[in-house]
């Protein structure tokens, strides 16, 4: 490591590596600091035998967001990363009901919902999915292209164009009140609740503008990269390399303090003078750890936190078909689910169950006559689960397969690897666990999520997805954009 650096950039996940490129490319000297052995965040991966699992994140959309950090420095992205289309978007199983799949085909989708709902119903799901489009596209990018709206941004001109809409049923209405008025179906408004979960919040309460979240796996389609989602993070760890971009592996102690122009980095009592600072951790382990802001850290840390999870890593020795990439068996009261993960702060007895299977597209990721599931239950952020809850969750979740599937899955886990509230939050960083940061379980939340720049040092910038606009792939890469059109505007380079 240099002394100076234009950028220096802390936390080696997705954004911090997307921030790093995008800053080199503007002719940045760039440091990206990592306290783990690899790049990636919680795109890890795990391996036992023939088997591999992708750590934590497993849907992917809007792959241009990838792709078009190759193209930056000229690069032709199929030599590096490869993806895709998923023509199934999810299969989901109900109690009372039969199994369905969603497909992003419109055609294909409504002869699947034909054989379940009838025609108006389906029809209200089309109207659903067109109304998310049009949502997104004529406010979505106020909320995840550019920076955290404030009360100075109301009277721009480009706002107040936007203020029917800002008032409409889904921001007036939570997510669950708002499906509510779409179907009459209790099933599809279920189904479209689960859409909440994608930033780790409680469709209950959180605003109905997050009724567009389903426009990007529905409409615009689900991918995925060949060779599994760490994919994601080899191809762009080997653009960095090609391009020379500095980045330090297992540093523990990092400490960040003012300068009248610019930040000081201590890098293991090594001095470091920036330009300006990227935060791309988690925003309250920043405040806690590395940089002393006690006013943004108390503005910031009573907020209610989005959900943490009980991973199973499971090495089955069949193959069932029965299940595809991507698999939902929901609970049979999904409101009480979610009443015990934030107001009672308990582990739920009944949750509702996601399965990931990537050896369904990716063979090589199990034995041929195998799988690889990541089975993963919501928890409260906090909450770390006794040996004794996780045997019963285990319990639970083999039941329920065998109920809502007709799998008895028992006697073909030949192993078994786990990621509770604790290994995220030691593994990531991420506080308590929180797989978002902060949920929005309010009609506000968005307006109130941590920014990308900070109030008392202009020099120091935050990515990922603790703060705005959130979490998972396609937000974080978008939260990079931002920092970096921040810096630009800010003139820190």
């Amino acid at each position: 490591m240099d002394k100076n650096y234009d950028t220096v950039i802390i936390g080696g996940g997705i954004s911090g590596m997307a921030t790093a490129l995008r800053r080199h490319k503007k002719g940045d000297k760039v440091l990206l600091i990592e306290k783990s052995d690899q790049l990636g965040g919680k795109l890890g991966v795990l391996k036992w035998g023939d088997y591999v699992w992708d750590k934590g994140p497993s849907l992917f959309t809007l792959p241009n967001l990838i792709t078009e950090l190759f193209t930056l420095y000229n690069k032709n992205p199929q030599d590096y990363f490869e993806y895709s289309e998923m023509e199934e978007n999810c299969r989901y199983y109900f109690e009372n009901l039969p199994p369905f799949t969603f497909f992003k085909d419109k055609e294909k989708r409504r002869t699947e919902l034909e054989k379940i709902f009838s025609k108006k119903e389906i029809d209200q799901v089309e109207d659903y999915l067109a109304n998310t489009e049009k949502i997104y596209n004529e406010i979505g990018e106020l909320f995840i292209d550019e920076p955290k709206l404030g009360l100075k941004d109301m009277f721009k001109l480009k706002i107040v164009r936007q203020y029917p809409k800002l008032m409409s049923q889904q921001m007036l209405h939570s997510l669950n009140d708002y499906n509510q008025k779409q179907f009459q179906n209790p099933h599809l408004v279920q189904l479209f609740n689960r859409f909440g979960t994608y930033n780790g919040s409680n469709p209950y309460q959180m605003s109905g503008l997050y009724s567009m979240i389903p426009h990007l796996e529905l409409n615009l389609g689900t991918f995925f990269p060949k060779g599994g989602m760490r994919a994601i993070i080899d191809s762009l760890e080997k653009l960095m390399r090609e391009e020379g971009i500095e980045y330090a592996l297992n540093i523990e102690k990092i400490k960040v303090s003012d300068k009248e122009k610019g930040v000081i980095v201590s890098v293991e009592d090594q001095i470091i003078e920036a330009k300006c600072v990227v935060s791309a951790i988690d925003h309250m382990t920043f405040y806690d750890n590395i940089y002393q802001d006690d006013r943004a850290k108390n503005k910031y840390k009573d907020q209610v936190k989005s959900t943490s999870a009980v991973v199973f890593y499971w090495a089955v020795n069949h193959k069932f078909d029965e299940f595809g990439l991507h698999n939902m068996l929901f609970s049979s009261d999904y409101q009480d689910e979610f009443e015990q993960i934030f107001d009672d702060r308990k582990i739920p007895k009944s949750p509702s169950i996601y399965i990931h299977n990537s050896s369904i597209v990716e063979p090589n990721q199990a034995p041929e006559n195998g799988q690889n599931w990541f089975v993963m239950i919501n928890t409260p952020a906090g909450i770390e689960p006794s040996a004794n809850q996780i045997n019963e969750l285990r319990e639970f979740v083999v039941s329920r397969v065998n109920e809502l599937v007709g799998i008895d899955i028992k006697d073909h886990i030949i192993h078994e690897k786990t990621w509770t509230m604790k290994g995220i939050e030691n593994d990531t960083g991420s506080l308590d666990g929180a797989l978002y940061g902060a949920a929005f379980n309010t009609k506000t939340a968005s307006f109130k999520r941590h920014g990308n720049q900070s109030k008392k040092n202009k020099n120091i910038y935050f990515t990922g997805g603790s703060v705005h606009p959130g979490g998972g792939i396609p937000l974080v890469l978008k939260s990079a954009k931002i920092v970096d059109q921040l810096i630009d505007k800010n003139g820190n380079h």
